[in-house]
């Protein structure tokens, strides 16, 4: 470390140590070297003063905390609308599958087939549709309601605005 950093240091620490406006430090040359003290190492150490201004400057004196949570009740709303839109897209793919399964069942009896094939896949497919239709069901009754808690947490985020 050369020695205008080393007193750099030391006097900056001598600085943040005290608090009056005036510092004194050491320096003392020894056989080892300058060193610089806040006490004298022997008889022949030089005596040195460091003054300082007493400032003392603060920011504006502002609490964020309204603007901190605005900004936390504007991050919780697009989060809320983010998942809102992901179930109403649940929603349509269900709607998709469903119709998909749908034809698949329907087209079944457009083969050529003998009639008694025909009632006994009939038979399937209304057996099928009837089980597509209620996990059908079962899958958007939980998606809607999923929707209407977020709409109501939605609304209580912007009222709270």
């Amino acid at each position: 470390m050369t020695k205008p950093t080393y007193l750099f240091i030391v006097l900056g620490t001598l600085l943040l140590s005290t608090h009056s406006n005036a510092t004194t430090y050491y320096k003392c040359v020894t056989e080892k070297g300058t060193t610089f003290s806040q006490f004298p190492c022997d008889n022949q150490a030089t005596a040195y003063k460091v003054t300082t201004a007493n400032v003392t400057e603060s920011g504006p004196d502002v609490d964020y905390s309204k603007q901190l949570n605005a900004l936390e009740r504007e991050q919780l709303l697009k989060d809320l609308e983010a998942e809102l839109r992901s179930n109403n897209h649940k929603l349509a793919i269900l709607d998709r599958n469903k119709q998909r399964n749908e034809y698949k069942q329907k087209e079944r009896l457009n083969h050529i087939l003998a009639d008694d094939d025909k009632k006994r896949i009939a038979k399937d497919i209304t057996k099928k549709l009837k089980l597509i239709n209620k996990e059908y069901k079962k899958e958007v009754s939980t998606v809607t309601k999923r929707i209407k808690k977020l709409e109501k947490k939605i609304e209580r985020y912007k009222k709270s605005n």
